[in-house]
């Protein structure tokens, strides 16, 4: 007597999955077909004033101390209201002490990096700060071997929306002018950013005004910045209704009727370098209004009294994701990928001829956290409240026939670390039907 048995599972598997030789590898461009968005310098002084970590003041010398590390900020208006943000701490390489220009820049009143001359003029508005400066870098002259590093934002020093850092190995003063001459020199971030912490996502922000070279924008100076740590996704893929047909093999045929998915996921990214190694990766990401739909179609027909069996898996759809790639000019750079594979696993003698599949939703609570280089640590909590709606139609069946089928959303991420090379990590979701 013919029989089938429609084999499902309302469980959602999550794999977490370092990955090599990923597509969304980006290069000078970002992914290909999808430029990378550069990051643009935020001074550090509005960023945390706008944040309320620190208020403007009038003159405070201390920012023209040095010190072991430095926090740059970098940002650019995304979609959707948000402002793609990356926060970095540089550690100071071989011994060396770092003082960011932005910082001490309300002190001066007039700044010239004067070309490739190798030499710096910074004229200041009081004695006071111009002693300052005076006292606490001239050390510098006091041996060959003295030196440190000044990191510049500021128009002319370097290229156009990037921050510069000089090598400064000597000091020269006019007082009467207010005025210090610093002999400095190129230092690349290739030679200079070997340890660092890094922490990218987003800031949700109104509608962007004009922007300002090594400014941060007015909507944050004015304090109208809500600076959440997550940057929305988009992984909308596939039409609803739109059917792809496959030939399987002679004996079976499959089609996707109706296999799309919906939605958007949060992400937040650390990453930690030491001594130009990496020494974490943490990729964390949140499904929001996420949905999925998947189905199939299948025909079999197979000589009655010969039970075969066979596997097969398609990717659907893999397409850059619009606008998520971002880079922080001559440190590093991301790129994603938004990919949908089926799956189907099916015995089978006679023929049969079926529609089945599923309808599936993820809660906003969900988290999946994934370590590049630290796999076991990698974790997935929350999905309890997700939703799945499987169904089945069979239309014709003269044998035995048992079918699993699958369907996976993936998440692709490629990183570019300079003097590292390429890293990739990947979120999927797999769900049964």
């Amino acid at each position: 007597m013919p029989f089938y048995n429609y084999a499902r599972s309302l469980a959602i598997a999550v794999s977490l999955c370092p990955i090599f030789g990923l597509s969304a590898f980006p290069d000078e461009n970002g992914v290909v077909g999808n430029p990378a968005t550069a990051l643009k310098p935020i001074n550090i002084n509005d960023f945390e004033a706008a944040t309320g970590v620190h208020r403007r003041a009038a003159e405070d010398f201390s920012h023209l101390d040095l010190s072991t590390q430095a926090q740059l900020i970098y940002g650019r208006p995304g979609n959707d209201g948000q402002l793609l943000l990356a926060n970095m701490t540089l550690y100071a390489p071989d011994g060396l002490q770092i003082v960011m220009m932005e910082r001490f820049e309300p002190l001066t009143s007039a700044v010239d990096c004067k070309g490739d001359d190798g030499e710096m003029s910074l004229t200041f508005k009081s004695e006071d700060a111009f002693d300052y400066a005076i006292n606490t870098w001239s050390f510098i002259n006091q041996a060959q071997d003295e030196r440190f590093l000044l990191i510049a934002n500021h128009d002319g020093c370097g290229p156009d929306d990037e921050r510069q850092p000089y090598l400064i190995t000597d000091i020269r003063e006019d007082k009467a002018h207010l005025t210090t001459y610093l002999t400095a020199e190129l230092a690349p971030w290739s030679e200079i950013a070997s340890t660092y912490d890094l922490d990218f996502g987003k800031a949700a922000m109104p509608q962007p005004k004009r922007q300002r070279r090594g400014e941060l924008w007015d909507f944050v100076r004015h304090g109208d910045a809500d600076f959440s740590k997550a940057v929305n996704f988009p992984v909308a893929v596939g039409t609803p209704g739109e059917r792809h047909s496959f030939n399987v093999s002679k004996y079976f045929s499959l089609a996707c009727t109706d296999c799309y998915i919906t939605g958007s996921f949060q992400i937040t990214g650390h990453l930690s370098v030491s001594g130009f190694k990496l020494q974490n990766f943490i990729l964390s990401g949140s499904p929001k209004d996420f949905a999925a739909k998947l189905q199939l179609e299948t025909n079999i027909t197979a000589p009655l009294g010969s039970l075969d069996s066979l596997g097969y898996t398609k990717e659907l759809f893999s397409i850059p994701i619009p606008n998520a790639g971002i880079s922080v000019p001559r440190i590093f750079s991301l790129g994603a990928i938004i990919s949908y594979e089926i799956g189907v696993q099916t015995s089978f003698a006679g023929s049969a001829s079926m529609a089945f599949g599923i309808s599936t939703s993820l809660p906003n609570t969900a988290v999946l956290s994934a370590d590049i280089r630290h796999p076991t640590q990698s974790s997935a909590t929350g999905f309890d409240g997700g939703q799945v709606d499987p169904n089945f139609d069979l239309k014709a069946l003269s044998a035995a026939v048992t079918v699993q089928a699958f369907s996976q959303p993936k998440l692709s991420f490629g990183i570019e670390i300079t003097k590292i090379g390429k890293l990739g990590i990947a979120l999927g979701v797999k769900m049964p039907a």
